[in-house]
């Protein structure tokens, strides 16, 4: 029999809710993060995470020396083929190096280079980076520089987030630049020669608010939610530049961002 309302009139029975069942938990989850604070990642499923990613970096490996094959050394295109084989290559490496040591990234190797042979290598890619994103990019590199003291793997990954970063919050069409510059090291009279390597990457995006610059360097910050990324590239980006002796500073104003990375010339 229908229920009988207060009016006299039947009642509809009553619909079935379903109760809303709670998330399940992710195994790991982006957090907040005090500034200093060391990025780690649990030993299992950065293992699994490393397993996964070998298949896909086999099949780039491959699809770049097909096209090597296809694209003779007299061609114009041919150093696509070798810049994709070695950045194959150096994933590999960086696979290998975090299998051996359970997770835990290795002190770098830090050892005197010439930073021009390094950008001479690195800047093809960071053009057409730029330029598949809608972007103009700009090289600037003084005659001659000192040699600098770096780890050649830990500066390529600085550069490569500074870039990627710069690409990606930069509405097309805009401008990318990297610009190297030296300066004295100090105003200490007895070290009159000594020199800093600066390389900084400059964009025409619309800048960063004041209120996320002071917290553009901690792990897992992000200030534009609706970009890609988990908020750790420039937290590991200014790690890697303290353990190199250097600094990862950045300035911003409506006009753009610019991100300035010293480095200590070798002794």
């Amino acid at each position: 029999m229908p229920q009988e309302s207060r009016e006299g009139g039947s009642m509809p029975a009553r619909k079935k809710v379903a109760q809303p069942q709670p998330e399940p938990e992710p195994a790991y989850q982006a957090r907040a993060a005090s500034p200093g604070e060391r990025i780690t990642l649990p030993v299992q499923q950065l293992s699994t995470l490393i397993h996964q990613m070998r298949n896909p970096i086999t099949t780039l490996n491959m699809l770049a020396k097909l096209l090597q094959k296809h694209l003779p050394p007299e061609d114009r295109n041919h150093w696509i083929g070798l810049s994709i084989e070695k950045e194959c290559k150096r994933l590999q490496d960086l696979l290998g190096e975090f299998e051996r040591l359970d997770g835990v990234p290795g002190p770098l190797q830090l050892r005197p280079l010439a930073l021009t042979d390094l950008l001479q290598e690195w800047i093809p890619l960071y053009q057409a980076l730029a330029e598949t994103q809608g972007h103009r990019f700009q090289a600037v590199l003084p005659s001659s520089l000192p040699p600098v003291q770096v780890d050649p793997r830990a500066l390529r990954q600085v550069l490569d987030n500074l870039i990627d970063n710069a690409c990606k919050y930069t509405p097309p069409p805009g401008t990318i630049q990297l610009r190297v510059e030296v300066r004295p090291a100090g105003e200490e009279a007895n070290e009159p020669a000594q020199q800093e390597v600066w390389i900084a990457v400059c964009d025409s995006g619309p800048g960063i608010h004041p209120e996320n610059l002071e917290r553009i360097f901690d792990p897992f910050f992000r200030a534009d939610l609706t970009k890609p990324g988990q908020g750790l590239g420039l937290a590991i980006s200014r790690d890697l530049a303290t353990q190199m002796g250097g600094d990862l500073q950045v300035e911003s104003s409506p006009q753009g961002s610019c991100f300035r990375l010293r480095l200590p010339q070798a002794s």
